[in-house]
């Protein structure tokens, strides 16, 4: 309960939506952007500095909260168009890594099934010679390698199913919040 009391005082709350508020300052546009970014100024990444800070503040909120983010602009005007191109090249930033942890997540899933269908064919096979009449040194040897290696190949299936792909399943959640974020601009 601390911690989200914390949590309250960092972050402000917008009352006419219920989403928190992460404040960013900018002296201009250009510092959304990667400064050794020599696309054109509306294919720029977003620095760098600014998604580990944001990423930072997403986990600081509870995921059930949905993220409101205000760029205060020294600028002075505020210029629609510049904030069109940042609000794009926000939204494209966080689908593509969303896209990317979602990817992550189908490999773990399919790398999984794999092993668990090695592995039942391994028990599979166990189960089929175990009934054979054969009772010979290399053959019993051969039968606990099955059983062992099918049980093992099993164990991994279940860990990557259900350990290793807990946090890509976060993660994603997380690029989701963001990507879903508002994103609204002020100038100073």
């Amino acid at each position: 309960m601390k911690d989200l009391k914390e949590t309250e005082n960092l972050y402000r709350e917008n009352p006419e939506n219920h989403r928190t508020i992460i404040d960013v300052a900018l002296d201009t546009y250009l510092e959304f952007f990667h400064e050794w970014d020599n696309a054109a100024f509306r294919k720029r990444d977003m620095h760098p500095e600014l998604a580990e800070f944001l990423d930072i503040c997403s986990q600081d909120i509870p995921m059930r909260k949905a993220l409101e983010i205000q760029f205060f602009v020294n600028a002075g005007e505020l210029d629609s168009k510049k904030e069109q191109l940042v609000t794009t090249s926000f939204k494209n930033y966080y689908l593509s890594l969303y896209r990317n942890e979602k990817r992550r997540v189908r490999r773990i899933l399919k790398r999984s099934l794999a092993l668990m269908c090695i592995a039942l064919v391994l028990i599979l096979f166990y189960a089929v010679l175990h009934a054979g009449i054969v009772r010979a040194l290399w053959f019993s040897v051969l039968l606990e390698g099955l059983h062992i290696g099918g049980w093992v190949f099993m164990w991994e299936s279940f860990h990557l199913a259900f350990f290793d792909s807990l946090e890509p399943m976060k993660r994603k959640q997380e690029m989701k919040r963001l990507y879903l974020a508002n994103l609204r601009f002020r100038s100073n």
